[in-house]
């Protein structure tokens, strides 16, 4: 089916079901391999961070519907970023394990749609899934959605999970 699946993950609730789905995908389909990307919007950048570096141990959130506490002060936007991104890679390599889904995962920073795609061009993935936001009305209509910026631009195939 796919080769290469990334997930746009970023602890919102569509970002939770994207990833059930590709769970469900990996399930049914053993010669894939799948890379969750979480994106922290707030860094600008939009290289990938942390690739390559092994992910520190620090306290998780076993719940995927709470959002990981951040237990630092006094610290930069760039490190509270990070930490947070690490806590967040716990949360989802819990979820991954619970059932027995092996993946890699990332951290990105900078903007879901140029940062996801860029990554799947870089990695020849084959298909992105990421969860609709759910905006609706004026929201939508100044902001936009990632999702169809993502159809739009992405170099490969979008599921869009509701």
């Amino acid at each position: 089916m796919f080769q290469k699946m990334i997930v746009g993950y970023d602890g919102s609730e569509g970002s939770r079901v994207a990833l059930l789905k590709a769970i469900g995908l990996m399930q049914h389909s053993q010669n894939s391999k799948l890379i969750v990307a979480y994106v922290n919007e707030d860094v600008v950048g939009g290289e990938i961070a942390y690739t390559g570096q092994q992910l520190q141990s620090s306290p998780v959130a076993t719940d995927m519907t709470m959002v990981p506490p951040i237990n630092s002060m006094d610290e930069s936007p760039r490190q509270l970023a990070r930490e947070y991104a690490v806590q967040m890679s716990e949360s989802i390599r819990e979820q991954l394990d619970k059932h027995q889904i092996i993946a890699d995962i990332v951290a990105i920073d900078g903007h879901p749609t140029q940062a996801l795609s860029e990554m799947a061009d870089k990695e020849h993935a084959d298909l992105i899934i990421v969860g609709n936001s759910g905006k609706s009305g004026f929201q939508k209509f100044f902001v936009g959605s990632v999702s169809e910026k993502l159809i739009k631009e992405s170099p490969c195939s979008v599921l869009v999970i509701k």
